[in-house]
């Protein structure tokens, strides 16, 4: 238990080191890479969908690809940090174009780059149990490589996200450098599929002229379920934000961390469906696009800042009548919500997310049950982090919530571990 909470720990980095690409390019506020892994890996999921391909592969190596980077950072626009001028301007000129290099060149950069995330990630996942750390390792050498079907996927995938958020953040002027990502992803996108998705991007973006076809409405509809969910990577934490915290993590991150304790804590319990419980973390929080990020305080805080400390120095105590009113409002809310979001998925796609969905909610599947008790376990260590570094910040409440919620004998040890290294 200790080496996951450390692999935790560093791994909980990712939703605050920024895409160095985006800060090169001068975004405010740009997205974190647990922010870009999230959107990363429902784009793969979603569009994989659609093929005959591993579903629980997919999503590991898109959860995985950009691991490495804890230590290695984000190094997406390796080319950049031999190429870029220290004359503001002309580095500005020059970041608005896609950087042409020789193969010869490709290859000696790309060999550096490799070995420099190879031994960033196997100094991430060295104390982890054998069979767990060769999955991961596997999973993005398959990234890398391209070694199975589901490997050479994702990495198109993952050029697709980034290009998605690039015309998001710069539009489709040349000036400003949205449209200097389609040679970087032309050059490596073949797949059929995703071929057909690159020209939707086109109608979406540039109103390109298509065929329609059954298909084509399909992506289409992938494409605005994607735009969509990019808000929560800039939706803060409310329960964060009511108590202070200082950059706080998004959604989107928030996301990022439960699925990977559901891909660590899940391969330890052989009578959950995996690739269930992993789809059902991406899934629990996706009707906050439309909602925002609902707490159980809602309803009871004030605008005093002060009273509201006090608050917060205990759970919140409510009585059966209390709950069962505040889950039941928060219930149709978050469903109709959902349920909006989803509408124009493909009816297959739209009532398993939604199912998942409710199956969470409703706690009635053993997946459901024990993904609960991962998501009290996320925020109580997320806010022994704040606590860490923040003395005035008290995660003293959240030990009560997480002790009512949990019950699965290994996250209770995993509990104790967070008590011996915070206490």
């Amino acid at each position: 238990m200790k080496n996951f909470l450390n692999f935790l720990l560093e791994a909980n980095k990712l939703k605050t080191i920024p895409r160095t690409g985006w800060v090169l390019m001068k975004v405010k506020n740009p997205e974190t890479i647990a922010g870009h892994t999230f959107r990363m890996v429902v784009t793969a999921w979603l569009l994989a969908q659609k093929k005959n391909l591993n579903i629980k592969r997919v999503i590991k190596i898109a959860l995985s690809h950009d691991l490495c980077e804890v230590y290695a950072g984000d190094m997406t626009p390796f080319a950049y940090y031999l190429h870029l001028p220290k004359n503001k301007t002309k580095r500005e000129k020059i970041l608005m174009k896609w950087i042409r290099l020789s193969k010869k060149e490709k290859n000696k950069m790309g060999k550096r780059k490799y070995e420099i995330e190879r031994k960033s990630l196997l100094k991430l996942i060295k104390f982890l149990k054998p069979k767990l750390k060769k999955e991961i390792f596997s999973s993005w050498l398959d990234y890398e490589r391209g070694i199975s079907k589901e490997g050479k996927f994702v990495k198109q995938v993952d050029r697709i996200e980034t290009l998605i958020q690039a015309l998001e953040y710069f539009g489709t002027k040349k000036e400003v450098g949205g449209t200097s990502w389609w040679e970087g992803t032309e050059e490596i996108v073949d797949d059929s599929l995703l071929l057909k998705f690159l020209n939707t991007i086109q109608k979406k973006f540039y109103g390109r002229r298509i065929k329609s076809s059954k298909e084509q409405k399909e992506l289409e509809n992938v494409l605005n379920f994607l735009l969509e969910i990019n808000k929560l990577k800039r939706m803060s934490r409310k329960i964060w934000q009511l108590l202070g915290v200082k950059n706080p993590e998004t959604v989107a991150g928030h996301i990022f961390t439960l699925i990977l304790m559901a891909w660590i804590f899940g391969q330890e319990q052989p009578k959950l469906n995996l690739k269930k419980l992993l789809k059902m973390a991406l899934c629990h929080e996706l009707c906050a696009v439309c909602t925002g990020d609902l707490t159980p305080y809602d309803r009871i805080l004030s605008k005093n800042k002060k009273e509201n400390k006090k608050i917060f120095k205990k759970w919140l105590r409510l009585s059966k009548k209390e709950k069962e009113k505040i889950f039941l409002l928060d219930y149709k809310k978050e469903k109709a919500a959902l349920q909006k979001l989803a509408s124009k998925l493909n009816p297959p796609l739209r009532k398993e997310i939604i199912q998942l969905w409710l199956e969470y909610r409703n706690h009635n599947t053993l997946e459901s049950r024990f993904l609960n008790q991962l998501n009290a376990l996320s925020v109580l260590l997320q806010a022994l982090i704040y606590q860490k570094k923040d003395k005035n910040f008290s995660a003293d409440f959240l030990w009560e919530w997480a002790f009512e919620k949990c019950e699965d004998p290994i996250i209770l040890e995993f509990i104790e571990e967070l008590k011996k290294k915070f206490y």
